[in-house]
């Protein structure tokens, strides 16, 4: 029965495990600070909790109220679906990838990146054709070229066997220093063939940011050391590229001094864009290089932890299969070789069941349960994954269902060995007091009293290197005169009533065996 009613030392047992946090916390309620005080912004943030909860309560609602869909309707929405998924994989850093190997890892990261060069691609292209009012087609023609023939290399690297890490590395390195290159030069031309109209001015702004999102196509890679080699020339580019081509301060160098001059008090503005634009870049490299940084380390960590989850992979079928392997031999020499023996068992068990009053289903799980060590023993096997590296979702559950039916079949021999023990301590006069505490401890469920007053009656009818086998009449007095204690007094009864019923089940299924 639960104890309602609580001492101090019942609120603080946990005192002895945790002293410094009771010091702080009686510190803190000392100095009248409540540690579980709810605060303004406490309760702003749950109120903006419970509304975002009734927000989406109402929508569920709302969609529980709509129509069901027509079929064209449906089947849009499944095709949709179809697609969505199929775009998605492509765009999937971890589809299919053994994180654990650099060189798969980095082959689905090239690949990925070289689709999204192809998109890329698509867009330089456009931007080139929109960004002057007379486009030099054969400039374009050209950079097309250039275009094709650098993801016809990346795409032969990439997929070229044997895939070596080598490999991968060279296709990331020229996949980025392509993009970047590649965003440069769109800026350019789109800088150089610019006019002084607004809307030019804007897809040549627009070009600039390309710049920052190859520097973003980078850093997919979650290589730090990459970013790093990277961002160095892309500040050298960008500095040459704010003072030679966005404001060409050549045309204003014709001495140091002048070109001071210029800089500090006719074009302060010049200056102070050129900063502006390179801090910038530097603190969007800084943030980027810190997404990577951390990215990588998360990673690493999970290749940590994936190791030691491998390792306790095999472990685990390690020590199953040999757990698996002992039940096998145990039940080779104690039970298959007398089958009939456990299913005897098993019709009495399930006979005792009903005249007992239970339900059909539970009788049912009583004879299965009663011959379970016999009959699916062989189920235990797990030979097909002990060769596996890698255990899939499936392969879990599938040994995992195995893992439970060895408990249920160790469950059922540790049944099976307590009627032995019980009875053979019987007839070896060695049955103490605390004997039979022991083995009353052991199954005590109705079940189990059931089931192992089923087989104690077997075992009893049976010869034994300890004793002879006994007869009906001699059974059932030791069961009701030395094993009473092992039963509840209504299930003991109930075997007794009906005696002569069990008799005939015995031989009936006894001479089926034979």
């Amino acid at each position: 029965m639960a104890k309602h009613d609580k001492n101090l030392e019942d609120f603080f047992r946990k005192a002895d495990q945790d002293p410094k946090e009771l010091e702080a916390y009686v510190e803190k309620v000392s100095k009248g600070v409540d540690p579980n005080k709810t605060t303004r912004l406490d309760k702003i943030a749950m109120f903006f909790k419970n509304t975002i909860g009734r927000i989406k309560s109402y929508s569920v609602k709302e969609n529980d109220t709509e129509k069901k869909p027509s079929n064209l309707r449906r089947r849009f929405r499944v095709f949709y679906r179809r697609i969505f998924k199929r775009a998605a994989d492509k765009f999937n850093f971890e589809s299919g990838v053994d994180i654990l190997d650099d060189t798969s890892v980095l082959y689905r990261r090239n690949r990925v990146i070289k689709n999204i060069l192809v998109i890329t691609n698509i867009v330089f292209l456009i931007f080139t054709l929109l960004g002057a009012e007379n486009p030099n087609y054969i400039l374009i023609f050209g950079f097309g070229i250039v275009m094709f023939a650098i993801n016809t290399t990346l795409k032969r690297i990439i997929k070229e066997q044997p895939r070596t890490l080598l490999k991968q590395q060279m296709a990331m390195y020229i996949a980025s220093v392509y993009i970047v290159l590649a965003s440069f030069g769109v800026y350019i031309k789109l800088r150089v063939g610019a006019t002084d109209g607004d809307a030019w001015f804007s897809i040549t702004q627009a070009g600039y940011v390309l710049i920052y999102f190859a520097l973003v196509v980078v850093a997919l890679y979650q290589d730090a050391k990459l970013l790093r080699f990277l961002f160095k020339w892309v500040l050298v580019l960008m500095t040459v590229i704010h003072v030679a081509i966005m404001h060409p301060l050549y045309m204003h160098a014709g001495s140091p001094q002048q070109l001071f001059d210029y800089l500090t008090i006719e074009r302060w503005d010049i200056t102070v864009d050129i900063l502006l634009r390179t801090f910038v870049l530097i603190i969007f490299n800084i943030a980027l290089y810190s997404s990577v940084a951390i990215g990588e380390m998360m990673n690493q960590k999970r290749k940590e932890e994936l190791i030691k989850r491998r390792d306790m992979e095999n472990d685990f079928k390690a020590v199953v299969g040999d757990v698996f392997d002992v039940i096998s031999v145990f039940n080779n020499q104690s039970f298959i070789e007398d089958k009939s023996s456990a299913h005897r068992t098993a019709e009495i068990a399930s006979r005792l069941g009903n005249v007992l009053g239970l339900s059909p289903n539970v009788c049912t799980e009583i004879y299965e349960y009663s011959k379970i060590h016999v009959d699916r023993v062989n189920d235990l096997s797990i030979m097909e994954y002990e060769s596996k590296e890698v255990l899939n979702e499936k392969d879990y559950q599938v040994i995992r269902e195995k893992t439970i039916l060895g408990s249920v079949i160790i469950k059922r021999m540790q049944l099976n060995q307590k009627s032995e023990d019980v009875i053979r301590a019987h007839f070896e006069k060695t049955s103490d007091k605390s004997f039979t505490e022991r083995m009353k401890r052991i199954q005590r469920s109705q079940e189990g009293q059931i089931i192992l007053l089923a087989e104690m009656y077997e075992i009893l009818r049976q010869p034994r290197n300890y004793k002879t086998k006994l007869t009906h009449k001699r059974a059932i007095e030791l069961l009701e005169l030395e094993f009473k204690e092992y039963f509840e007094p209504y299930i003991l009864d109930r075997f007794m009533k009906y005696a002569n019923e069990f008799e005939d089940y015995y031989q009936r299924f006894r001479m089926k065996s034979a």
